[in-house]
C-alpha cells in the first residue's frame, strides 16, 4: 500500500512539474512576442512621415502596349532593385498592399497592372521586395534545400529604425498580406493614372509617397 502511494505520488510530482515547466515556457515566450511587438511599434511610430518606396517612368506608349521602368527603395533611400517592364495596354496601374500597425500605416509594393491586364496576371512585386519569397515557401511546402535559414524581410523597410527581429516581424507581416491570410485592417491600394485626367507622361520621373497617416499618392518629380 506504501509503494502504491508512494508511485502516485511521484506521478503526481511529474505531471506538476511538466505544468509548470509548460507553463514557464509559455510565459517566456508570450513575454519575448510582446518584447518584439513593442519594440515593432516602436520602430514604426520613428517612421518619417512620407517614405518614398518606389519610383518609375513610363518610357513608351505604342500600339496598345506601355514600357516602363521601375526602380524600388529602402527607408534610407538606397536602391534595391530596378527592372524595366512591358505589359499590354496603355494605363498603368502600381498596386499596394496597405496594413495598420500601431498608430501608423505600412503599405508595400505588390504587383503592376494595366486596363488589358489582371492585377492576378499583373507583374509580381513580391520577388523583388522580399528575396528568397513563394508561397511554398511560406506554408511550409517547399523542400528543405529550398528553405532560406535566415529570416525573409521586406527590403522596402531596411535601412530604417527597424532591428534584425522587427523586419522579420514585417515579414512575416508582409507574407501574410501576400498569401491572403486575415490581416485586420488590410487592403489593396493601386495608385494609377486615368484616361480622363492626366496620363503619367512619357520620359518623366514619379514617385510613390506612402504617408504614416495613411494614403498613398503618385507625385511627379
Amino acid at each position: 500500500m506504501a509503494k502504491k502511494s508512494y508511485g502516485l505520488l511521484k506521478a503526481l510530482f511529474l505531471l506538476a512539474l511538466l505544468a509548470a515547466l509548460a507553463y514557464g515556457s509559455f510565459y517566456l515566450l508570450t513575454r519575448a512576442q510582446r518584447g518584439r511587438i513593442a519594440s515593432l511599434e516602436e520602430s514604426i511610430l520613428a517612421l518619417q512621415e512620407e517614405t518614398v518606396p518606389l519610383r518609375f517612368m513610363v518610357l513608351k506608349r505604342a500600339e496598345g502596349r506601355l514600357s516602363l521602368r521601375l526602380r524600388l527603395y529602402d527607408l534610407a533611400g538606397a536602391e534595391y532593385a530596378s527592372r524595366e517592364y512591358e505589359l499590354e495596354g496603355e494605363l498603368l496601374f502600381l498596386d499596394f498592399l496597405a496594413a495598420p500597425y500601431g498608430q501608423a500605416w505600412l503599405a508595400f509594393p505588390y504587383r503592376i497592372f494595366t486596363e488589358r491586364v489582371a492585377p492576378a496576371q499583373g507583374l509580381d512585386l513580391a520577388a523583388l521586395v522580399m528575396p528568397g519569397y513563394s508561397p511554398a515557401l511560406a506554408a511550409g511546402a517547399a523542400p528543405a534545400s529550398a528553405r532560406n535559414t535566415s529570416p525573409l524581410y521586406p527590403q522596402s523597410h531596411a535601412g530604417g529604425s527597424f532591428d534584425e527581429a522587427g523586419l522579420a516581424e514585417l515579414g512575416r507581416l508582409y507574407a501574410a498580406l501576400l498569401d491572403g491570410g486575415q490581416v485586420k485592417g488590410a487592403f489593396g491600394n493601386a495608385v494609377h493614372d486615368l484616361a480622363e485626367l492626366r496620363r503619367f507622361e512619357l520620359g518623366a520621373v514619379y514617385r510613390v509617397v506612402v504617408r504614416k497617416k495613411g494614403g498613398i499618392e503618385v507625385i511627379e518629380e
